[in-house]
């Protein structure tokens, strides 16, 4: 069982000052990206699925996002893909999240990728809600940093339900994908100026 604070957060969510969430949201903002659904996000997320299912041989695609953190403890999916079940039928599955669930919060907070081929393995991590709650196994992700600030103000992410050897290449590749969509963010910035 997790250890949650008065506030319902699990004690080892970093906290985060608010001016922090209000200079995210501005960066957001500046690239359009919004706690909405977002087509070419979306698209972002499922090259990304299939990138990670290649590089460990397996036909199945996992879950990965690409995450908007706001400033009022929400986490939101601009991009989603989630993978279709044994049964051919596609789960529901919600576009927030609570930001004290899940990893991409210790990503935002470290400011650099973050690979765990089993959660469960990682005391910090193992009674994370989303461990228990929803049956994540592994993760990997990686922050959107703006480049003028330093200030990160996004994720990507990939995860799945039982745990998965990454090793370097899956560093490599959430960086090389945290790169790109970078890239991509960068340019829809230019275009709103």
């Amino acid at each position: 069982m997790a250890t949650i604070d008065a506030n319902g957060r699990f004690l080892l969510t970093p906290d985060e000052p608010p001016k922090a969430g209000r200079v995210r949201e501005i960066l957001q903002a500046q690239r359009g990206f919004l706690s909405r659904p977002d087509p070419e996000f979306d698209a972002f997320a499922l090259n990304l699925a299939r990138a990670a299912a290649e590089l460990i041989g397996t036909r199945t695609l996992p879950y990965t996002m690409v995450n908007v953190i706001d400033g009022h403890q929400q986490q939101y999916f601009t991009g989603l893909h989630v993978p279709t079940g044994p049964d051919g039928h596609t789960p529901e599955v919600a576009r927030t999240m609570e930001r004290n669930l899940g990893f991409c919060v210790h990503t935002l907070d470290r400011g650099e990728a973050l690979v765990l081929e089993d959660v469960t393995g990682v005391a910090r991590y193992a009674n994370n809600g989303v461990v228990n709650g929803a049956g994540v196994r592994t993760y990997m992700g990686a922050p959107l940093i703006d480049a003028e600030t330093g200030v990160p103000y996004g994720t990507i992410c990939v995860l799945d339900t039982q745990p998965r050897q990454w090793g370097r290449g899956g560093l490599e590749l959430i960086k090389h994908s945290r790169d790109e969509l970078s890239r991509m963010l960068d340019a829809r910035k230019r275009a709103q100026q």
